[in-house]
């Protein structure tokens, strides 16, 4: 399983869920070849670990010269004695050890050394009916069954897989759960349970069976230092390399560190896998985090820069600043260090030519992690998905538009300087302050890209570069409708930010899909109440509204929701409930739930959900990274224990989820179906063959997007990466048209603009996502939004109302456009 599927290996699948849950996974080129390693070796590595994971498939692995050692753990009763041995995977092998001498593969081995060091297990088993390819499993398949039998008996939950996403999904809740229970002592062991298969139609509620031994162990624990072992032979591995320390040197930020710190001195880490073809190999991850104490230092650019380009500095524990693909702001993240490495290589490219013009992409691409009480705006998993599926839709874009320019003709290239903002937003002011400073020394700095965000410090940050900098500003997501709410007097009305733009949808559209899909959903789950009982829960501006985490989206949206649901025949007013701070829920009494976010929330849906009329819905208006919190407040509150099936319906921040599916942790959370709101056509299938022929030659953006994306896995495409790929695309096309004009010094941000706001009705830009036209407030008219579900037993999305896709694929013109300039 370290090579199959081909598309992406079930170890890497395995591996990413590690990643992704926020650890640094060690691949298996860290180890020595196994059959160089003693049997103590490979256990030292266990004992290390805190955390045991098996990926367990169809080959027993390579067994131990001469049996289990003296210093091994005894094996029960249930294993296979053998004299003389016979190698599993068909051919012979020596005597393994003395006559009736126990011998076990390197992978038994392993997991007994677990068992014996009182370590967390969650074992994952490939489905028996998954095809796979015969040299990936035993001729004799008896060691191996075997094997799996005694995983199945062992007293853990073990769940099964038949494909990557699968078994990344199951991973990443696994270790997401493991990570916020842990509160009591811990019971190491649980009953025998039938292993349980995902991919099967089963009850959300069944499923979530897979992680509740998470709740039985010790979750004050990670692992810092691991690596693979290949005890099937099938790599060449280097040495070892430690990529831990001590205590004293942990990125893990003081908090969080006393967090897990409960009962023992260990070391700090993350998970360990046990996979690979023969079911043999350990794989471990260490806590990555970005910043923390550390100096936030600049390294060598990639290509010559201005000082003032390289500017990075520290926030709330986290690095922010710019890169122009070499800094990776001190991030552990492979996915983020392989996408600022790709965008380097692709800066280094056109360094030396001309046209060359830098775009800033600002996104919050670090962040920290959840801490006891469930803060809010914490995540528990990867940090960051918005801002790296931000950066991946420019990167691509990057990518098709310096193609192109490399074609005969003159045309402008694309230099990406990336912007971390940091975690929420949080320091996006800040970066903009050194933004306009960029501004004033580079005049080949042409805009910003990002700033998604709708909190108060992305606002702040809006402000400064449309009213000081005068910079054209293209936002990718940024829903909140104060960012294109016309001010002033009537008749006298003007834009709130001249220089601003929004490809997206704002929240007043979005908020009438989702009114208009709710009868709809209402069917799909087989509720024929009527009238429908909406519970809104917002977890926006709660307390300052200037603080720079306050979230506009999430109240605007609430407000845009409740308004948009009166218009409904059948619906009762919606009953709102707010998501508290941790600040708030700290000075909670336990009588209303406190002091925890989970029992103070759990407590307010109790008090909306007495009575015979119950809402028969829940609308969440918050991010994503906060829904985990909402499902562990639901299930102890009295709409989840009368409801527990009942229907969530969320905003367009959940449609990471295409992304990152283990942004929420399902189990143990209820049987609630969950949909969402999408701003992208980026699931096969969305953009229709009639847009693609109607548009034909005269826009290459569509084209230049599956360009782009073929042959990229669909896991790594959300509608967020659609949607940053076409604001790329129309600011690429307005510096085209600005450059050709050959504008003096110090007027090219002002022609760049004049094309943006001419980008309306007939002008209007054939993007990947549907016709980009910019109204007189700088709003996308025609952006797409659909609902989809999400289903978590597979990470899967599905289409279940088309919204306004048909308007976004329809060309509008001036006639029907407010092109109006104001």
């Amino acid at each position: 399983m370290n090579t199959y599927p081909a598309d992406r290996a079930f170890v890497r699948a395995a591996a990413d869920a590690v990643r992704r849950s926020g650890h640094i996974a060690i691949s298996m080129e860290d180890f020595p070849a196994v059959s160089s390693l003693p049997a103590s070796f490979c256990q030292e590595q266990v004992r290390e670990c805190d955390v045991y994971i098996g990926v367990i498939g169809f080959r027993y692995g390579s067994l131990v010269a001469g049996g289990l050692h003296d210093d091994a753990p005894a094996v029960g009763t249930a294993s296979a004695t053998v004299a003389p041995q016979e190698d599993p995977a068909g051919g012979s092998r020596p005597t393994a050890g003395p006559p009736r001498r126990t011998a076990v593969s390197y992978t038994e081995l392993e997991f007994l050394t677990a068992v014996e060091s009182e370590i967390p297990r969650l074992l994952f088993l490939l489905h028996e009916d998954t095809p796979i390819p015969r040299g990936l499993t035993d001729r004799n398949l008896d060691l191996v069954d075997a094997f799996r039998a005694r995983l199945r008996s062992a007293g853990v939950i073990v769940g099964t897989f038949r494909t990557a996403d699968s078994l990344e999904a199951q991973v990443t809740r696994a270790l997401t759960h493991l990570r916020r229970g842990g509160e009591d002592d811990p019971v190491r062991f649980v009953g025998p349970v039938d292993p349980l298969d995902p991919a099967d139609s089963v009850d959300p509620a069944d499923s979530a069976r897979l992680v509740d031994s998470a709740r039985l162990v010790d979750s004050a624990r990670l692992v810092d230092s691991a690596g693979l072992v290949d005890s099937a032979g099938l790599v060449d591995p280097k040495p070892i390399v430690d990529v831990g320390g001590d205590e004293r040197t942990s990125p893990v930020p003081p908090a969080a560190t006393v967090w897990w710190r409960r009962r023992r001195r260990y070391v700090i880490g993350a998970a360990v896998l046990a996979g690979a073809v023969a079911a043999g190999s350990l794989l471990g991850a260490g806590v990555g985090r970005s910043g923390s104490s550390r100096a936030c230092r600049s390294v060598a650019p990639v290509t010559a820069l201005p000082a003032a380009e390289t500017w990075v500095g520290s926030h709330s524990e986290q690095c922010i600043g710019f890169s122009d693909g070499a800094y990776t702001f001190d991030s552990t993240s492979p996915d983020l260090v392989a996408l600022l490495t790709t965008i380097g290589r692709q800066n280094a490219a056109v360094a030396g030519k001309g046209g060359v013009y830098t775009v800033v992409v600002a996104a919050p691409l670090t962040g920290v992690h959840s801490r006891p009480g469930g803060v809010q705006a914490d995540s528990p998993t990867t940090v960051g998905q918005g801002g790296l599926n931000e950066l991946r839709g420019a990167q691509l874009a990057q990518a098709a538009i310096n193609a192109a320019a490399d074609a005969p003709g003159s045309r402008a290239r694309i230099r990406l300087l990336v912007a971390n903002v940091g975690w929420q937003s949080a320091g996006a002011l800040t970066v903009a302050e050194h933004i306009d400073t960029v501004a004033r020394g580079d005049p080949g700095l042409a805009g910003v890209l990002g700033l998604f965000q709708s909190t108060a410090a992305a606002r702040q940050a809006v402000a400064l570069l449309s009213d000081t900098t005068h910079i054209p500003i293209v936002s990718s997501t940024a829903s909140d409708d104060g960012f294109t709410l016309p001010v002033g007097p009537p008749g006298q009305t003007r834009r709130a930010f001249d220089w601003y733009f929004r490809v997206g949808s704002t929240n007043r559209r979005e908020a009438g899909v989702i009114a208009r899909a709710i009868p709809e959903i209402m069917k799909l789950e087989g509720r024929g109440d009527v009238p429908i009982r909406p519970l809104i829960v917002s977890a926006g501006v709660v307390g300052d509204p200037n603080a720079p985490g306050a979230d506009h989206y999430s109240d605007n949206l609430a407000q845009d929701v409740s308004a948009e649901l009166r218009r409904l025949p059948h619906a009762a007013p919606a009953v709102l409930a707010p998501f508290p701070t941790s600040k708030q829920a700290a000075s909670t009494s336990a009588a209303d739930g406190g002091p925890t976010v989970p029992g103070v929330l759990g407590h307010a849906l109790s008090a909306r959900c007495t009575g015979p009329q119950r809402p028969n819905l829940l609308v969440y208006t918050g991010r994503t990274t906060s829904v985990s919190i909402l499902l562990e407040a639901l299930a102890g509150s009295g709409c989840g224990r009368a409801d527990p099936h009942l229907p969530i319906i969320s905003g367009d921040d959940a449609m990471e989820l295409e992304t990152d599916p283990g942004e929420i942790a399902w189990s143990g959370q209820g049987g609630h179906t969950f949909y969402f709101a999408d701003f992208g056509l980026a699931q096969p299938g969305d953009v229709t063959q009639s847009y693609l022929e109607q548009v034909g030659p005269a826009s290459p953006v569509p084209g230049q997007w599956a360009a782009q994306v073929r042959g990229t896995p669909q896991r790594l495409i959300s509608g967020h990466t659609i949607v940053a790929f076409d604001a790329m695309s129309v600011l690429a096309r307005a510096i085209g048209v600005a450059e050709r004009t050959n504008p003096p010094p110090g007027q090219l941000r002002a022609n760049i603009k004049t094309g943006l706001d001419g980008t309306c009705g007939d002008g209007a830009l054939a993007g990947a996502n549907g016709y980009i036209s910019f109204d007189r407030y700088g709003d996308s008219t025609s952006a797409p939004v659909l609902i989809r579900r999400f289903d978590p037993t597979d990470a899967t999305v599905r289409t279940v109302a088309p919204g306004t896709i048909a308007e976004s694929l329809h060309r509008p013109t001036t006639a029907t456009a407010d092109c109006t300039v104001l």
